[in-house]
């Protein structure tokens, strides 16, 4: 079994004072690293990978901080992050539209991530609607992030800079070990927070419109305005049993309708040339009107279970006010995805053990009745470092929660089309492309012999000894040609 701690290429285990710590963190949350060496000082930005034999690559990325420990035996401690900072070295500056987000991730990283590769990027992602993505000068990792909210994926870079988006479905993996009593693990801490909890959900939304309408009254022979009980949308007329045209006030031209409406003013009256309805005439109005969106969504296993424990009904209550949410199925799947994520107490806890094989992620089953903890949880964070009394074996300590990290079903899919920021409908990114033009210039010299003399106004004279008409001396003119008739 070997053991390895490069550092810029040299390999420097074992750590000094065997100070070494990996903190693997769930997802797109940064890994960290931080060990001490003695000898030459490293330098930040140096890659840093530390290999196990046996286990394979435990950690890989670039330092981050690096410290004097001890001047007379040149100790330095040094803090690492995984590539996630060379990952963000240039800012993305890219709009999208009605694009799967694996496209989007794809394109992202073809443009602004040289040097990682993509082979984890699941294809099939849900699409970016028509609001579009726009990314004004933002960090891959930013981008990356905002995709995952969108639509309740994941990513992450791994220790081979190759990074990695999927679905929450491929998040949870079972764990190395089921923890019994008796079992090959320390259990530290396990505690219940009820803060946020929320077993009902009331959902309150924008406005949709109703199912049509029917709103009736009675002509008097002398009214020819009436006020309407609210702003009608989508309307049919009839007076009588004859249908009528009906025009929108300072859209339409009266001339060309029976009965213009007002929307903000709530009213409906006869245009000039309509003659009143005759005494005793049933005016109908067929129409759909604004209503409010909201609804109500419950977890009866949450609330029968926090009964059995606290007594009473067990019922917590919550209200999610969001006006992008214009019909009561995507209320209903925002409440739903809200209690999925609240419905139970937030669980937390820890245990450290030997047992390898260790990630964020992993499902782990813990059976320990007597300690009253019986369940299932997701391991949020991993802490690898030498075991105190021998350091050719790791010792892991496990974090783990209550709750995954982010819903990914159709009810998040379906909300986050509403959900997200109102973007304008026309935007402009500057996008700068810096680049290096080389222009050559030569001169070519063509040598063509001529006799004497020379005489102004021919096609070849130049400038020089010319012979004037009138048959006089040669002249020397100087640099500048003449016309024939400068001299007599």
């Amino acid at each position: 079994m070997g053991r390895h701690l490069y550092v810029a290429g040299v390999d420097r285990w074992p750590p000094a004072n065997d100070q070494l710590d990996i903190e693997q963190a769930l997802t797109y949350q940064i890994d960290t690293c931080s060990f001490h060496v003695a000898g030459t000082q490293p330098s930040e930005g140096d890659e840093v990978i530390i290999e196990d034999d046996d286990i394979g690559r435990m950690f890989a990325g670039i330092i981050v901080k690096v410290e004097l420990v001890d001047k007379d035996l040149k100790l330095w401690a040094v803090d690492c992050d995984d590539y996630t900072a060379l990952l963000d070295r240039r800012l993305v500056v890219e709009s999208y539209e009605n694009m799967s987000a694996s496209d989007i991730f794809l394109d992202i990283v073809a443009k602004y991530c040289p040097g990682f590769t993509t082979n984890g990027v699941r294809s099939g992602a849900p699409v970016v609607e028509s609001t579009g993505a726009e990314f004004e000068y933002k960090r891959p990792s930013d981008c990356f992030k905002w995709l995952c909210d969108y639509i309740g994926w994941h990513w992450q870079p791994d220790y081979y800079k190759d990074l990695h988006f999927f679905s929450a479905e491929e998040l949870a993996s079972p764990a190395p070990m089921v923890l019994r009593p008796g079992g090959k693990f320390r259990f530290g801490k396990h505690s219940i927070d009820t803060q946020g909890l929320r077993n009902r959900v009331y959902v309150r939304g924008g406005t949709m419109l109703s199912d049509p309408q029917v709103v009736e009254w009675k002509a008097d022979g002398v009214a020819r305005i009436w006020t309407l009980p609210w702003g009608p949308h989508e309307v049919s007329l009839a007076v009588g049993e004859a249908p009528m045209t009906v025009g929108v006030e300072n859209l339409h031209d009266e001339a060309d309708y029976d009965y213009m409406m007002s929307f903000s003013e709530k009213y409906i009256r006869c245009s000039a040339q309509t003659s009143t309805p005759v005494e005793g005439t049933t005016i109908s109005l067929t129409a759909r009107q604004d209503i409010a969106v909201i609804t109500m969504v419950e977890d009866y296993a949450s609330q029968a279970a926090i009964a059995a424990v606290q007594g009473g009904d067990g019922i917590y209550e919550h209200v999610i006010d969001d006006d992008s949410l214009t019909t009561i199925q995507v209320a209903e799947a925002a409440g739903m995805a809200d209690l999925k994520e609240h419905a139970n107490p937030r669980v937390s806890g820890s245990f450290e053990t030997e047992v390898p094989g260790w990630a964020p992620g992993q499902i782990v089953p813990i059976n320990l009745p007597d300690r009253g903890v019986v369940g299932e949880y997701l391991v949020h964070r991993v802490t690898i470092s030498p075991y105190w009394s021998n350091p050719s074996i790791w010792t892991y300590r496990v974090e783990y929660g209550g709750r995954l990290l982010g819903i990914a079903d159709f009810l998040k899919a379906l909300v986050s089309a509403q959900q997200k920021k109102q973007l304008a409908e026309t935007a402009i990114l500057s996008k700068f492309d810096r680049q290096t033009e080389t222009a050559g210039v030569t001169d070519t010299v063509t040598d063509t012999p001529r006799n004497l003399p020379y005489v102004c106004g021919d096609p070849d004279a130049i400038c020089g000894f010319v012979q004037l008409d009138n048959g006089g001396d040669w002249v020397f003119l100087g640099p500048m040609p003449v016309a024939r008739g400068d001299w007599d």
